[in-house]
Formats: C-alpha cells, structure tokens, sequence
C-alpha cells in the first residue's frame, strides 16, 4: 500500500503536534516541581529535553546547574546549557552567557564575547541585556568605546525596565554618557533609539 505525500506530510504534523505537546506538559510538570521545591524531580523531567534540543529544558536545566538545585552546582556545566539554548536564539540564555564571559564565571573573562551574547540578546529586546551592552559601550570594554551606542542602548533599557532600582542605576548612567557628549551625538542617540526594533531570532 503505498501511502501519499500529503498523508505523509499530515502524519509529521501530527507527530511533531503531539511531540510538541508532550515536551510542554513535562516542561509544566518539571516547573511543578520546581515550586514545590523538588528539583531533583524537576531536573530528572527536564533533562531529557534538554538533550532532545528544547531551549526552553536547555535553560531551566542551566539555572539548575548555576544554583546548585537538584545537582551539584557546576557554572561550566551551566554554561554548557546556556550556550546551547542561546544557539537556538533564546533571549534569556544569551545574556546568561554573557553575564558568564562579563564575570568570568564558568569560562574565562572575555568581554568581546560577553558584548556579543549581550548584544544577540538585546536586538531582541531584553532590557537587562540592553543595559550591560550600553554600560560596555560607555567604558569600551569587549567593544569600541562609543557614547552614541552607549546612550542608545541606555535608553531603551530605561523605556523597557520597570521603575526601581535597576531604572535608577540606567538613568545615573545615562548623566555620566551625557556629560560627555555634544547636543548633536544626544539628538543622534535619540533618533536611534526612537526607530528601533526587536529583531527576534528565527527558532
């Protein structure tokens, strides 16, 4: 019997359906478990996916190894599951590796590599990233020191980030830049920062 292309096409559909759907009931199920404060049970539902290629497993499981919950706290091994759920795109990922290169906690300090996971994160519009790759830009540290860059991603991590601390630590930065700049780079960086827009990354 022979079975037609778009009977063949339908069955992938539904396959990939119902592997979709099982991926998120043991990612809902391991997030039970979490708040429960079972995380071996967490890391045991997680793992699995994780090594199946599903980012969002993939960056639990880093959490998981960052914290020490359920294993042995390990920031390479975290690293390891950051590095590949950023691969895939994963916003909350790139800026955990970047945060690993920024500090140098579990691979060797590297601010060119910490600003290029930052700025991945960034274009997609995470305000935390956007604050780190604007305070890199202020100081010229992993990328070349540019108060137009710096102002522009300060800006929009101040437009993004809820009011309190982190906002406030955004608009002392943005005085510092400022001082430093002429009436013309501030209109630049505030053009700049007025027509972006997040690039999400294909997954």
């Amino acid at each position: 019997m022979r079975v037609s292309l778009s009977t063949l096409v339908t069955l992938f559909a539904l396959a990939t359906a119902v592997s979709n759907a099982s991926a998120q009931d043991a990612l809902a199920e391991g997030m039970a478990a979490y708040r429960s404060g079972d995380y071996a049970k967490a890391v045991e539902l997680w793992r699995p996916l994780a090594e199946n290629g599903n980012a969002a497993a993939q960056y639990r499981l880093g959490n998981m190894y960052a914290d020490g919950k359920g294993v042995a706290r390990d920031d390479k091994t975290a690293l390891s599951w950051f590095q590949r759920a950023a691969e895939q795109g994963d916003a909350a990922s790139q800026y955990n590796v970047g945060v690993s290169y920024a500090s140098g906690t579990g691979a060797a300090q590297n601010d060119a590599e910490a600003a290029k996971w930052f700025r991945r994160a960034a274009d997609q519009g995470m305000a935390v990233a956007q604050l780190n790759l604007g305070l890199l830009y202020a100081a010229g540290r992993g990328v070349p020191q540019d108060n137009i860059a710096a102002m522009t991603w300060l800006q929009l991590a101040l437009f993004a980030l809820p009011p309190g601390g982190a906002r406030s630590d955004v608009a002392r930065a943005m005085e510092d830049v400022s001082k430093k700049m002429t009436n013309e780079e501030r209109e630049d960086a505030r053009e700049h920062a007025r027509v972006w827009k997040a690039k999400p990354e294909a997954k």
